[in-house]
């Protein structure tokens, strides 16, 4: 199995068979698909990649190889936080008052009130990625990062300060105003926001309100140490609930004897 990067490592350690399947980052989601364009032009078989979909399923982007597999939201991360594990790290890591009273006072959910906000920031992806835009780009100095633009004088409320964002967004694409973004942004359609959030916004954004609206969560523990957590209690059977874990299934069928799930 070719995967993005160390932490997808970590993840699918856990997850595939010990003796059958051998896991290799590659770098990011350009090596994966890389390598299995190489590896196609051989035909060498028994090697399966596994990448972000990155919002290539809402732009109906196919994937670029019969052995490539993308994840059922945006990314791995998302996938993550998309189950049940989402509400027991908040009330393991949080203050169970704190959350009651956020929840009766927004009449949202923790997990409802997250997408919201992961929504502004993947939108903002998404739109920045179909303008090629690059706003993201780690190559480049933004600063979009999420926990940067949270409310800071009103942090109980855990909002994005939305009008800072799209002004700092609107000056590095070099747009005459703010609602010349906002009006091309409204003009993206609504899908599932599980394709749009990005995880580790998410998992930064998750982070602010465990510190602050949510909890007492100490500096120290970082949107990294969120997703650690996340992928030790991430169970077998989270994984078969996904559609990814099909199509894995289904790519073992196809190109038995290669195994890279455990035996059922």
């Amino acid at each position: 199995m070719i995967v993005e990067g160390p932490s997808d490592v970590k993840f699918w350690r856990e997850h595939t068979s010990k003796t059958d399947c051998l896991i290799r980052p590659a770098g990011g989601k350009p090596g994966v698909q890389g390598a299995l364009k190489k590896l196609d032009s051989i035909q060498f078989s028994g090697v399966l990649g596994v990448v972000d979909d990155d919002c290539d399923s809402l732009e109906n982007r196919p994937l670029p190889s019969a052995n490539l597999i993308a994840t059922d939201t945006r990314d791995l991360e998302g996938l993550l936080l998309k189950t049940s594990l989402l509400e027991k790290i908040v009330f393991e890591l949080g203050d169970a008052e704190k959350i009651a009273t956020f929840e009766n006072q927004t009449g949202l959910s923790v997990r409802e009130k997250l997408l919201a906000n992961g929504l502004v920031f993947g939108r903002l992806r998404w739109l920045s990625k179909r303008m090629d835009w690059q706003l993201f780009d780690a190559s480049k100095t933004y600063d979009l990062k999420p926990e940067a633009f949270m409310d800071r004088k009103n942090p109980e409320n855990w909002c994005v300060d939305e009008v800072r964002l799209l002004q700092k967004a609107a000056s590095k694409c070099k747009m005459a105003t703010t609602d010349e973004l906002k009006n091309l942004l409204e003009l993206l359609p609504a899908v599932d926001p599980w394709l749009i959030c990005q995880g580790h916004d998410l998992l930064k954004i998750l982070r602010t309100g465990l510190q602050t609206a949510l909890g007492d969560l100490k500096s120290a523990y970082t949107h990294e140490d969120l997703a650690a957590h996340l992928r030790l209690a991430f169970h077998d059977t989270h994984l078969a609930a996904t559609q990814l874990y099909q199509n894995i299934r289904a790519w073992e069928q196809t190109n038995a004897p290669y195994q890279v799930l455990p035996a059922h």
